[in-house]
């Protein structure tokens, strides 16, 4: 018995030893980013985190700085169209990060905003300014949404990442944490020779990838989406999916229009700015969708109810809707994200750094950058 247990706990002080070099090891490979209140989510592959969703709920802490931010949040067409270095490069008073997640509804939106908040305290969120940016495909309910055979019905991407290491655990009332957000770098710390067996793994499969078919992922990269176009089918395949994907009920969730409601409402009332964006499409999918008319309806009533608040402004691109300026259906080339860039740089600039409070309550509409009306 005894050299059983001598044998178990020289096995168990291996083990450790090598979690611990592991664990020191990852330093050396994926250097912390630091904690200066700004980071570009969507660089996710580059990280030890390898997802947007994995990178947010584990890299949130950043966000926990003083000084003003802006943090933006919605789904891939947001992640892709705004371009963090570009909006950083003309905000001198804030810090931007890009919170977007792939395929966010709205409820997935907001529990990416509670996210953050939860790494914070109640006195520092009025530094916040939250980057809302909406469009029709994010107005589908969760069960609708998210109803994949390897998840539980409704369960979100970050709802995944909240039980992928054990932080949250389910319950019937939702995700319950097990491990307090003020004790998540420690957490994150006592998981990263996890994490990097995982990126090991995956940058693997990707080199048998590119042995099998000369890419390493099938997502496009940002060449490849500036050279991409669609035909008249992948058109008619794009109208079916989202057909789809919103459930086949030619209308918007009026559900998620109040969970937008109520989320911007608590976001104005605990002292924090908003800035609600609607994101442009193709003028061909804008226009042949049954669900933009619900839509564009459902933006104009909020952006009205709170239209006169100090801390909220609406803005609108719908000129941009040249198709050649899509990669698809939904999302801008980088040419297109440079100019949605510099048109938010441009609301937030004298709306977050109040360098003209009166400019501050605009909408952008038109070609001409230089020309704002007030949104009414």
């Amino acid at each position: 018995m005894k050299h059983i247990l001598r044998q178990a706990a020289l096995t168990f002080v291996s083990f450790a030893f090598l979690y611990a070099m592991l664990g020191a090891l990852s330093f050396l490979m994926f250097p912390d980013s630091g904690s200066d209140g700004q980071r570009d989510f969507q660089n996710a592959e580059q990280t030890l985190y390898m997802t947007v969703p994995k990178y947010v709920f584990l890299g949130r802490s950043v966000l926990n700085s003083p000084g003003e931010k802006a943090i933006l949040v919605g789904a891939s067409n947001t992640g892709v169209g705004f371009t963090q270095k570009t909006i950083q490069s003309k905000l001198a008073c804030a810090k931007v990060s890009n919170l977007a997640v792939g395929g966010a509804n709205i409820s997935e939106a907001k529990q990416i905003i509670d996210l953050v908040h939860e790494v914070q305290s109640p006195a520092d969120r009025p530094s916040n300014t939250f980057v809302i940016g909406v469009w029709f495909g994010m107005f589908v309910d969760s069960d609708v949404k998210y109803s994949d055979p390897d998840r539980n019905l409704g369960e979100t991407d970050i709802d995944l990442e909240k039980y992928r290491y054990g932080f949250y655990r389910r319950t019937p009332e939702g995700p319950a944490a097990l491990l307090s957000a003020s004790w998540l770098d420690a957490g994150v710390l006592a998981i990263r020779p996890i994490l990097v067996i995982e990126k090991m793994a995956r940058e693997a499969r990707a080199g048998v990838n590119l042995l099998l078919t000369g890419r390493k992922s099938a997502q496009r990269n940002e060449a490849e989406r500036e050279a991409a176009g669609m035909s008249e089918q992948d058109k008619k395949k794009a109208l079916d999916y989202w057909n789809e994907a919103m459930g086949k009920r030619n209308e918007i969730s009026l559900g998620q229009v109040e969970v937008l409601r109520n989320t911007i409402e608590t976001l104005l009332r605990s002292g924090e700015r908003v800035v609600l964006i609607d994101l442009p499409i193709p003028a061909w999918h804008r226009d042949a969708s049954p669900f933009q008319r619900g839509y564009e309806q459902a933006f104009t009533d909020v952006s009205r109810q709170f239209d006169g608040q100090r801390n909220f402004v609406s803005m609108s691109m719908s000129d941009l809707s040249k198709e050649q300026d899509y990669s698809d259906e939904v999302h801008a080339k980088r040419h297109l994200a440079d100019v949605w860039s510099d048109r938010l740089a441009n609301v937030l600039n004298p709306f977050v750094c109040r360098t003209s409070p009166e400019q501050a309550r605009v909408s952008l509409r038109g070609s001409d950058q230089s020309k704002a009306e007030t949104h009414q």
